[in-house]
């Protein structure tokens, strides 16, 4: 695909979650905890004084879609996200952009829930990419997207020159980061995934970070 059209990439809408932590940690996995609660509600876990924050982020060429705080979320949870949180911010996207996008995400439990599958057949149809798509993503590849290669830790450099206060503090720090991030910078991000998926191929799925072109 990519052959036949150099520009797919940045018509993908690539998305990501990321837990922040008190401590200046970034967990690229904390979508494994599920709750019924508002995905907007800001979580506040006191273990000892711990606290963290769960953040979705997209990327659609040189646009951060987000970012939008989650709860402990399940299937029903994002499938309310994808249906009202996520069109508006779409809106501002381009529509030659919106019209032959595709949508990215991982294989997480929420994610391969049946409803999220069927809203996402409906919604992209032949152009969603993750477990249970024509397109599967594969598991735990946090080398390959562009939020985790690029996005998440530039807002991690960020967030914490000073350590937040509060998750209150934590979240609008992330806002005031992803909004002093460039359309250049982005777009030039978007660009280098073509390069790292050809060196994932090329290492039999490998770590390929050893190449040094990145």
């Amino acid at each position: 695909m990519a052959n036949e059209n150099p520009n797919i990439y940045s018509e993908i809408l690539w998305t990501d979650e990321a837990t922040f932590t008190r401590n200046g940690g970034v967990n690229l996995h904390n979508m494994h905890y599920w709750s019924e609660t508002n995905p907007h509600w800001i979580q506040q876990v006191q273990r000892q004084g711990r606290w963290s924050v769960n953040v979705w982020c997209g990327v659609l060429g040189g646009k951060i879609i987000g970012p939008f705080i989650f709860q402990r979320v399940n299937g029903a949870v994002y499938l309310n996200f994808l249906s009202n949180e996520l069109p508006p911010p779409l809106e501002e996207v381009p529509l030659a952009i919106r019209r032959d996008r595709f949508y990215q995400h991982d294989g997480c439990p929420s994610h391969f829930a049946r409803d999220v599958r069927q809203f996402l057949d409906l919604t992209y149809p032949a152009r969603w990419i993750g477990r249970g798509s024509v397109f599967p993503w594969p598991p735990r590849s946090p080398d390959l997207t562009v939020l985790d290669f690029y996005l998440w830790g530039r807002i991690k450099h960020l967030v914490f020159a000073t350590r937040p206060t509060t998750s209150e503090n934590m979240v609008e720090r992330i806002r005031e980061a992803i909004e002093s991030i460039s359309v250049a910078d982005i777009e030039t991000a978007v660009l280098l995934t073509r390069q790292r998926l050809l060196d994932c191929i090329q290492n039999d799925g490998q770590h390929f970070e050893h190449l040094g072109r990145h």
